[in-house]
């Protein structure tokens, strides 16, 4: 009964909004309809409503609604032209929800109450700029929200039409919004059914999932197939249930990865109330900026996230009781699996907390001495409190240029290897956002007098900024006020250091990154640029280190989409995950990611003999389509990650994709698979090839390389080496890698 109900009240909105606001029954057939000529002025194919006596008004009311309902609408289009004097439209009808649609960029931040209030004030780009093609769109219980395009449309529309719903709008999202609300809503598929109805899993990617679903995803795919969106496209959804007392945000991605996002988690389940958030954005820095804003509000407890990912479909739940609050969360996968979440420990506001005074160090005398023995020994005991008071007193107290540049290596230190310490009771982000608040104010202290190696400017100053650097003085720039991206030195970042390069400056020590984008050498002329050393702060946008030609360039956090794109030569670090396309037609250099890569790493490269060897060491996975149309270089993939008590894991699997070497004629990839997880579905397009010494040699001093930048260490015992991961020791030998290299015979490819 109550799905009956439902149904009506959405049926009977569409219908109402569509003659309303959307149509207008032509005035012969509606004229036809009633049997009589009807007395309301008329411009060209319409009525002209607003004219009408109060009583004739009532009454042609009527009548539209009356001939709607025998006339639907999808069986009966000839019947119909378009509204031009819109009456009224029903923006939202489910219980407890509700939607907010305007042509402009007011957003009513007093919404109603309720447990889901989904605002977003994107416009169609491909379509008329007017209120009912605005996001988001709502079918009864269900509101959906769209980054990108949906290119068949047509099958969509079809497929909704096959159930009398028609789009009320002109734009592509809508059809997508209306098949959501079939599925997800109407006909309530299993979580699974829901996302392969959207977004199939096809050819080798099936060979990934688990034998006993694998059936019934095809099944799914026989019925919804022909109508699953096609293009670039991310929907972000919301689906809620009053009677189950539900309400989830579910995530759905195109299946080719074609789209960028960034998933973050923060939960805290130590105190009476449980706390959970989980954000999903294009770059990072927007969640970044959620997070200070709940933090500021006290929604939540520091700035950082327990846990940042790229997701291919996930559904993030709650559960609430009768007065609306939330008592119970889950994620759900594209598959249907529960994602198990970590227990952070407990959270810290570093911005609300006030030290009240220094804090006592005559306990830990020495302790910055050999800082990165002092915390990994005693990291687990210190409290919050005392961490952030050995920070901050060090920071307070640096009154020289040797006390800065150690304070600085101190913090970087910990920015880079928290994670791969234990915390003890203490949630690693809480400590994260003390370390990346005390560089912020390091930082800040270096427009100082006594520090005469370092010169601080920020965007204020930019415009009249004509200072040389004296005896290799690193140039210190705030990026807060900096816009992301332009051409003006005085205005955008890559355009100031480019100014900045040209005045002598070749040390630049970056911070308060935030989106801006092509943070790198490359801005800084048309020649190499191997003595430039640069070391980057904060949530960096896309491109960054694209296009280098030489120097060091260190990235203290996760870089975004197509990093290292273009490179010819230098050297860049990235002490976190990276994005989509990262290494896109490199030509050669040496990169190290302490994380992922996500999507089309390293296409289109080539190592070229005519600059420095293409290398490049990666402690986590790639994803789909790594090396498509790869023409050389080295790559070693561990396949790792730390847990939120520094403990060393494996991926679920080396590669967390397939479509490997598609079109590469050449290249090695090296994954550490001690446990056989990297299957051939996975590298169709390579093969499996025994190392010769001479690749085992180079492989290992990259290897080590790559664990010795990671903070793992080998343990040497009965004169062997192992690696403590998983909560055993797995021994580092040879039989533990896999060389896997393209298959080969593409004509015209054979000399690469």
């Amino acid at each position: 009964l109550h799905k009956a109900e439902d149904l009506f009240v959405l049926n009977h909105s569409h219908d109402l909004t569509r003659i309303l606001y959307v149509s207008s029954a032509l005035p012969e057939e509606l004229e036809n309809y009633a049997g009589k000529k009807i007395n309301i002025s008329r411009v060209g194919e319409e009525f002209l409503f607003y004219e009408a006596e109060p009583t004739e008004l009532l009454e042609y009311l009527s009548l539209l609604r009356d001939f709607m309902q025998d006339h639907a609408y999808e069986h009966h289009k000839h019947r119909y032209g378009l509204r031009v004097h819109k009456i009224a439209a029903v923006m939202s009808c489910g219980k407890n929800f509700a939607i907010w649609k305007t042509a402009g960029r007011r957003i009513p931040w007093q919404t109603p109450d309720a447990p889901n209030n989904i605002i977003h004030i994107r416009l169609a780009t491909g379509s008329a700029v007017e209120q009912m093609n605005a996001h988001p769109f709502s079918k009864l219980h269900t509101a959906l929200t769209h980054n990108g395009e949906t290119t068949n449309y047509e099958a969509l529309r079809q497929r909704v039409e096959q159930f009398n719903l028609s789009p009320l709008a002109s734009t592509d999202t809508e059809v997508a919004s209306l098949k959501f609300h079939l599925v997800a809503d109407e006909w309530e598929y299993p979580d699974w059914a829901l996302f392969e109805s959207f977004s199939p899993t096809t050819g080798d990617d099936l060979k990934l999932v688990d034998p006993e679903i694998r059936a019934q995803l095809e099944q799914v795919q026989r019925v919804e197939f022909a109508s699953s969106p096609d293009g670039p496209y991310q929907y972000l959804c919301l689906r809620h249930n009053p009677y189950r007392k539900a309400t989830e945000r579910v995530d759905l991605k195109d299946p080719a990865d074609l789209r960028p996002n960034i998933s973050a988690l923060w939960c805290d389940a130590n105190k009476s109330e449980s706390r959970f958030v989980s954000i999903i954005a294009s770059e990072e820095h927007a969640v970044r900026k959620m997070l200070e804003l709940l933090d500021r509000e006290k929604i939540i407890d520091g700035a950082e996230a327990d846990q940042t990912f790229v997701n291919s479909g996930m559904i993030s739940r709650c559960y609430f009781d009768d007065t609306c609050q939330i008592n119970k969360f889950e994620l759900i996968d594209r598959y249907g699996k529960p994602v198990q979440l970590e227990n952070s420990g407990e959270h810290y506001s570093v911005r609300r907390k006030i030290l009240s005074q220094a804090i006592d160090e005559s306990g830990y005398q020495g302790w910055d001495e050999n800082y990165q023995r002092f915390f990994s020994e005693n990291l687990k005991k210190l409290s919050f409190v005392e961490f952030r008071g050995l920070l901050e007193n060090r920071v307070n107290a640096a009154a020289s240029d040797l006390e800065f540049s150690r304070i600085l290596e101190l913090l970087s230190w910990l920015n880079d290897y928290l994670k791969t310490l234990d915390p003890g009771t203490k949630a690693l982000s809480s400590l994260l956002d003390i370390v990346k608040l005390n560089i912020d104010r390091l930082l800040d202290r270096a427009g100082e007098e006594i520090f005469t190696n370092y010169f601080r400017i920020d965007q204020n100053a930019a415009y009249s900024f004509d200072r040389s650097p004296e005896n290799g003085d690193s140039l210190v720039i705030d990026a807060s006020g900096f816009l992301q991206e332009g051409t003006d030195p005085g205005l955008s970042l890559a355009s100031f250091l480019s100014f900045a390069y040209n005045h002598g400056w070749r040390n630049f020590i970056i911070y308060r990154a935030s989106g801006h984008r092509l943070i790198s050498t490359a801005v800084m002329g048309s020649g190499d640029t191997d003595d430039v050393q640069m070391d980057v702060y904060g949530a960096v946008g896309e491109y960054f280190g694209a296009f280098m030609k030489g120097g060091v360039i260190r990235l203290h956090g996760n870089a975004q989409n197509f990093c290292c794109m273009c490179m010819h030569h230098g050297e860049l670090y990235v002490f976190g995950h990276a994005g989509k396309v990262c290494g896109y037609a490199s030509k050669g250099g040496k990169v190290f990611i302490m994380g992922n890569v996500v999507d089309r790493c390293w296409t289109n490269s080539v190592n070229d003999s005519r600059c420095q060897d293409l290398e490049v060491m990666i402690l986590g996975s790639p994803n789909k389509y790594a090396g498509e149309s790869l023409m050389g270089g080295r790559f070693f993939f561990a396949g790792l990650h730390f847990d939120q008590k520094g403990r060393l894991w494996l991926n679920q699997r080396p590669c967390l994709g397939s479509k490997m070497f598609g079109g590469a004629s050449r290249a090695e990839f090296v994954f550490f698979d001690p446990e056989d997880r990297l299957i051939h579905a996975q590298y169709n397009h390579g093969k499996l090839i025994p190392f010769t010494d001479e690749q085992w040699q180079i492989f290992d001093k990259k290897i080590r390389e790559t664990f010795s930048l990671s903070n793992i260490q080998l343990i040497k015992q009965g004169g062997a080496e192992f690696l403590e991961l998983n909560g055993k020791e797995i021994e580092y030998c040879k039989e533990n890698f896999k060389l896997i290299v393209p298959r080969g015979g593409l004509k015209g490819y054979e000399s690469h």
